[in-house]
């Protein structure tokens, strides 16, 4: 009773913050669309039947969008708000009735201890940032993410089941932003002047950079949510997602995604690579015999998709990063090598940069978040950087690449590469670093031999962890060698 009342009022509220943000932002519509998004967000909760917490979960990738969209409204609106959110997770998870603290194996606790590490040093760096303020409150951020993992890791993410289902619902809402972006697109003349002319597409968010990390995340994050749900409908999130990531012409994205799934079927074996090598061809050889290749590649937004991976801009392919990330080395070594300029400081930095000639540097970003945590945090990062490398290259080569796996293993790699060229790494005010470490911590705990799968482990060590079934379900003791096979499943 009390659950459905609590939807209920879920449902209540919902309405009446659409009425209120309808009536206040008359002059920015898309503000009340984004309003009628979590009305129908509740609305889904309803109908699933979800808890308050993975609902909350929801509201919370959904404020994070909008804090990453190029309309001032949602942006000042979602600003504190989504902050609250994380807060409010964390909050609920140490609070949650029946929860019991897990205990977790050697390498989880090393991810956990040093996602603390970096976020410790990170809110410390306020005392010698060049922006302190900023510093401080980014910051205390980054400790929400670290708790956010913490929490999700002992108490509500031993249980595999429930950690698929709370990723599920990232994946709605990341998908479900993917095509409000092309909604966006259509009625603003964006979509269109991607598709027939040289623009790159943004659609809701603020630069297409951003909305490209966003759909290299849930590409194989819907991957992951349809092998372990095995409908085909859960597939269609995927089509806006990955229509976003070619049309943003993001060559960091793109590489990444290609790579992150090479890297998944390298591990499933050569007869993969051969079968699937195979049906590539068989696919280029029917579109050639039928006439397609040409409608397939010789839309204008094709061919300036292949000039950015062919045209030098600004003297070489990686449009001037490679000056940026040298003037950011020389930034760096040359006045505060040790402990950097301070968490988040970037931006102001390379304003004042530009100010004064004695930093001698004339570029404003980064473009890899490795580089840019050597500038914030100097060498003093390098210890719980390595630690966090080393645990997501457990996860990369370790971790099962069956169901659910492939997709999240794929994530992992996509989101460890896409860095090389972003810095997003630990910019909490985006959906990345939670979306990254939260599926990196998943993984690691139930990886097989790890502590929440010891007893699957032991029944069948050569048993598929997520698909197992232990031998003693469904029969009694006395009959479990005469239980037939299908029976298990």
């Amino acid at each position: 009773m009390g659950n459905r009342v609590g939807q209920l009022c879920l449902v209540v509220g919902a309405v009446l913050a659409v009425v209120v943000t309808t009536v206040a932002s008359v002059t920015v519509p898309l503000v009340a669309v984004g309003a009628v998004a979590l009305l129908l967000l509740a609305l889904f909760a309803l109908a699933q039947q979800m808890d308050g917490w993975r609902w909350l979960l929801g509201l919370t990738m959904a404020l994070l969008v909008c804090a990453s969209s190029k309309l001032p409204g949602l942006v000042e609106a979602s600003f504190y708000p989504r902050y609250a959110a994380v807060a409010a997770l964390v909050v609920w998870a140490l609070g949650a009735p029946g929860r019991t603290v897990a205990r977790v194996d050697p390498w989880t606790r090393l991810l956990v201890g040093a996602l603390w590490a970096m976020a410790g040093l990170a809110t410390v760096s306020f005392t010698w940032s060049v922006v302190p303020l900023e510093t401080l409150q980014r910051g205390v951020a980054l400790l929400l993410l670290a708790a956010l993992v913490h929490v999700l890791v002992r108490r509500r993410w031993p249980d595999r089941a429930v950690m698929l289902a709370d990723l599920r619902m990232v994946y709605l809402v990341l998908s479900g932003s993917a095509l409000i972006s092309l909604g966006v697109g259509l009625t603003d003349g964006t979509l269109v002047a991607a598709l027939s002319r040289t623009d790159r597409f943004e659609g809701l968010y603020n630069n297409p950079n951003m909305l490209s990390i966003v759909c290299a995340l849930t590409t194989p994050l819907g991957w992951a949510v349809y092998r372990q749900s095995r409908r085909r409908v859960e597939l269609l999130g995927m089509v806006p997602a990955v229509a976003c990531l070619l049309l943003s012409q993001s060559r960091t994205g793109l590489i990444a995604v290609l790579a992150g799934a090479c890297w998944v079927v390298l591990r499933n074996g050569l007869g993969r690579v051969v079968r699937l090598g195979a049906g590539l061809a068989v696919g280029l050889l029917v579109a050639y015999l039928f006439n397609l290749l040409p409608v397939l590649f010789a839309g204008p937004w094709v061919r300036q998709l292949v000039l950015r991976f062919t045209d030098p801009t600004g003297g070489d392919l990686s449009n001037g990063r490679t000056e940026m990330w040298q003037a950011t080395v020389d930034l760096w070594w040359q006045n505060r090598p040790t402990l950097g300029f301070g968490y988040a400081s970037r931006n102001h930095l390379f304003a004042l940069a530009s100010l004064d000639e004695s930093f001698g540097t004339g570029v404003s970003v980064v473009h890899n978040s490795y580089l840019q945590l050597l500038l914030e945090l100097g060498l003093a990062a390098v210890a719980p950087l390595v630690l966090l490398l080393l645990a997501v290259g457990r996860v990369a080569l370790r971790s099962p690449v069956r169901r659910a796996d492939s997709g999240l293993v794929w994530l992992v790699v996509t989101g460890l590469l896409i860095q090389i060229t972003e810095s997003a790494i630990f910019g909490t005010g985006q959906t990345y670093p939670y979306v990254f470490w939260c599926v990196v911590a998943g993984v690691l705990l139930h990886l097989p031999g790890g502590r929440a799968d010891a007893d699957a482990a032991q029944a069948d060590p050569t048993a598929d962890p997520t698909t197992a079934t232990p031998p003693w379900v469904g029969a009694p003791a006395g009959d479990l060698t005469r239980l037939p096979v299908p029976a298990l499943r």
